[in-house]
């Protein structure tokens, strides 16, 4: 099993080149929004360094969120487009399960980590126990009433580390800000070698909520001049 695992769902682009015996190649830029940009240039990057060809691939992984509406859109739309023409499965990993599975590889107890991803407009995901849910900060604090020692990760939990740290525990470096693309490789190999790929045109993204443009269009039209007219 040789995969290319896409990473694009938040603050950085990455790829990795993985086979069930690891990682082969991983390669990490942080984008400030030039998904597209590097996206491609970086696939051919890491492909040559793990010494094989799209043609000698066995499947792709690719990050489906939730995060950055383009950056999501970007990886999602690769991976489709790289899987379908060349007739592989794909699998669809999201950034909280990244951030999780990175935490626990850097030490961290899995009952212990809260990845926690920011979606702006004062909301973040994460997820609790294998839940996701999204909201403010408050309402992920009100979730943890009670408990202590949490880690938290992601670009979330860091712009919000004022709330959380101390709360109910201690916020990760900037290596967890972002989904680890070696997290995303190993995850995807495992669930592709376990049957659990699935079909280019299945992959959907994972928003959780409306995008910006989306909500500004919907704010003006139903204001209350607007209804006026």
């Amino acid at each position: 099993m040789r995969l290319l695992a896409l990473e694009s769902a938040t603050g950085a682009v990455a790829v990795a080149v993985a086979s069930e015996e690891g990682v082969l190649v991983e390669l990490t830029v942080r984008a400030a929004r030039r998904h597209l940009e590097l996206v491609h240039p970086l696939v051919a990057e890491a492909l040559s360094l793990a010494g094989i060809t799209v043609a000698e691939l066995d499947g792709v992984a690719a990050d489906v969120g939730p995060g950055l509406f383009s950056g999501i859109r970007v990886g999602v739309s690769a991976a489709k487009a790289l899987a379908a023409a060349r007739g592989l499965e794909v699998a669809g990993i999201t950034s909280l399960e990244a951030l999780a599975h990175g935490a626990v590889a850097a030490g961290a107890e899995p009952a212990e980590v809260v990845p926690v991803v920011d979606l702006r407009r004062g909301e973040v995901a994460w997820q609790v126990g294998g839940e996701v849910g999204h909201g403010p900060v408050a309402r992920l604090l009100e979730e943890l009433a009670g408990r202590r020692g949490l880690l938290f990760c992601g670009d979330g939990a860091r712009r919000y580390a004022a709330e959380l740290s101390g709360r109910a525990g201690r916020v990760a470096g900037e290596a967890l800000a972002t989904p680890p693309v070696a997290s995303l490789s190993v995850l995807g190999v495992a669930a592709l070698c376990g049957g659990r790929g699935i079909d280019p045109v299945e992959l959907a993204p994972l928003y959780l909520r409306e995008a910006d443009a989306r909500i500004n269009w919907t704010t003006r039209h139903d204001s209350p001049a607007r209804r006026g007219l």
